[in-house]
């Protein structure tokens, strides 16, 4: 046993490691000098000292001796106590993350050993020196049959987290020591161990349901809000058995929703609330308005329905799409198809050619509905023979359309003619030197103007 001691402290160990890692991480020693540290083992003094801030020891003896003896009281004291080997899930997980604190130190000799210690034993091992990593790393694979990458868990995976060696093994319904389930009551699982989580809290489903199901069915569980709990175990556990060896999330949620244990899903608050639809201002708004619901609810129910076929969705999921299509449809406003109808009326012809003038996939809701009530179909028309329709649903012969698209063309050579002319004044500013714009006050007014570094140049007008 090591025995340490301060003023205000005093606790006995069974290992050096253990020493080693309360000095390095307990702040109540981050500030002792070493001369305040008092350590003893089986009665006689070990020396500690200071290296590079932290405290540590120095004994007498060959450095890779001495890391082995480090390793032979883990051994002996929590590995494999009187020869027998225990199981990673066997070892309690503060026990276990010394072996790993042992690895760290091993990447920091000069931490453990004094600097002559580190040469001789270099010089004694050859060629690179000495690899306390490598050393330890070997002892464990002798020892123990596992090194840093840790003991086999499923078959052939490795791991050295405590934790999924805990939680495989409730899963497995080993029989893990209550001082072992102790710590993880106390500090729990990983959140991506809350399987393991559920085994520790609810030990009836432990060894009752395989893993591969337990996954899945705790996945849709929390989904649905629905606890599980010492009172639902056993009946999760019979209905379980009736699912593939591996089933998928949707699997189990059939499952459970067959036999009753989860509820159909709940709509969303917002369809509890009335929708204001309007009323339509025209016979077009009243059909646009019923194509437009139609088709979103047709089309939402079919995806949902290829979704489940697929095997993507689970039967209530498809059901509460089917729920939310058809109550979306009777909440389907008449603002659009009013403003379509509007535009229509007063022939805005840029919103409507914007909405209409568009390949055969494009607004097609719009498109159906002039047809519907018009006659117009501009669906597989050419285009030239397209525009024309529109010119004509908004009331405009061939004169009017000409003297329409002749307007628009002069505005948009406007707009381009400007946009030109402001690239070319911001060209020729810049090529004369001028670098910023600012203003200067005269009485109420103020003048812009161009800036050449702090000077500013007044009597400069954009655009003159």
């Amino acid at each position: 046993m090591f025995h340490l001691s301060t003023l205000s402290f005093s606790a006995s160990f069974h290992t050096l490691v253990e020493v080693l890692e309360l000095f390095q991480n307990d702040q109540r020693f981050a500030e002792l000098d070493a001369s305040e540290v008092s350590l003893s083992h089986a009665g006689q003094p070990v020396c500690v000292i200071k290296y590079n801030g932290q405290l540590t020891v120095r004994c007498s003896g060959h450095a890779r001796h001495l890391f082995l003896a480090l390793l032979d009281e883990l051994d002996g004291t929590y590995f494999r106590p009187a020869g027998q080997r225990r199981e990673a899930w066997q070892i309690r997980r503060a026990h276990w993350k010394l072996l790993y604190s042992l690895f760290d130190l091993a990447t920091r000799p000069l931490y453990l050993f004094s600097y002559d210690q580190v040469q001789q034993a270099n010089a004694d091992a050859g060629g690179r020196g000495l690899d306390l990593r490598d050393l330890l790393e070997a002892e464990c694979q002798r020892r123990f049959g596992f090194g840093y990458a840790g003991p086999v868990y499923e078959a052939s995976q490795r791991n050295g987290r405590h934790e999924v060696h805990v939680g495989y093994a409730l899963a497995a319904g080993r029989d893990v020591p209550v001082g072992v389930l102790a710590e993880y009551y106390e500090q729990p699982f990983g959140s991506d161990m809350q399987w393991a989580q559920t085994l520790l809290d609810v030990p009836e489903l432990r060894g009752a349901i395989a893993l591969p199901k337990l996954r899945p069915l705790l996945s849709v569980l929390r989904h649905t809000g629905t606890r599980i709990n010492s009172d639902n175990a056993a009946v999760l556990a019979m209905v379980m058995n009736l699912a593939p060896n591996e089933p998928t999330h949707v699997e189990v949620d059939d499952l459970l929703f067959r036999h009753g244990l989860i509820a159909p899903r709940t709509l969303p608050d917002a369809y509890s609330t009335p929708v204001a639809l309007g009323k339509p201002v025209s016979k077009f708004a009243e059909v646009l308005r019923r194509i437009m619901a139609d088709e979103r609810r047709e089309t939402a129910i079919a995806q949902a329905e290829l979704e489940r076929a697929k095997g993507n969705v689970s039967s209530r999921t498809l059901e509460y799409h089917r729920q939310v299509a058809a109550l979306d449809h009777g909440r389907q406003t008449y603002e659009y198809p009013n403003r379509v109808s509007a535009a229509i009326d007063s022939a805005d012809m840029a919103f409507l050619l914007e909405l209409l003038d568009r390949p055969d996939d494009w607004n097609r809701w719009s498109k159906k509905a002039v047809r519907e009530v018009f006659g117009g179909n501009l669906i597989g028309a050419k285009a030239a023979a397209r525009r024309r329709a529109i010119f004509a649903l908004a009331g405009m012969d061939e004169r009017q359309q000409a003297e329409w698209e002749r307007d628009a063309a002069t505005a948009r050579e406007r707009r381009r003619s400007d946009a030109v002319v402001a690239r070319e004044f911001v060209e020729q500013s810049v090529a004369a030197g001028f670098t910023r714009i600012g203003s200067t006050s005269h009485g109420e007014s103020r003048r812009s103007g161009l800036g050449r570094g702090q000077f500013f140049v007044t009597g400069v007008e954009a655009g003159r």
